[in-house]
């Protein structure tokens, strides 16, 4: 028997999916990112469509209770999302510092040129 806040998930589930279609059709995420999303809230309901097939699982892994195991579920998922965007945003800091710092002696050898010889500048572009 479904009931109504499994129908409301559903729903919630589905429009988080068009969500992301929309994302890959603006090009702001790529194919296999859209794949994730979609396996990841396809996933979502059916565990509210069956849940007794989730409390089998769970209880494979001696997990007393289905909501210890969702909760455990979230935290992993959590983590690997912030140890990816953490990744990701170092990454963007990395190229924003060579870019300034290249752009800047750009500025700095241009300015400076005519007061500089030739080796101190290939000291500035190193």
């Amino acid at each position: 028997m479904i009931f109504g806040l499994q129908i409301l998930a559903v729903v919630f589930a589905l429009v988080m999916i068009y969500f992301a279609y929309v994302n890959f059709k603006r090009k702001e995420i790529n194919r296999v990112e859209l794949s994730i999303w979609v396996s990841a809230w396809g996933a979502a309901s059916f565990m509210v469509l069956f849940p007794d097939t989730l409390r089998a699982f769970a209880q494979t892994f001696f997990i007393s209770r289905l909501l210890d195991l969702l909760v455990l579920g979230g935290f992993v998922l959590v983590i690997t999302m912030v140890a990816i965007a953490y990744v990701r945003t170092k990454r963007i800091e990395k190229k924003l510092e060579r870019f300034i710092r290249q752009e800047a002696l750009k500025g700095l050898i241009n300015s400076k040129s005519k007061t500089l010889n030739s080796k101190q500048i290939q000291k500035f572009n190193k």
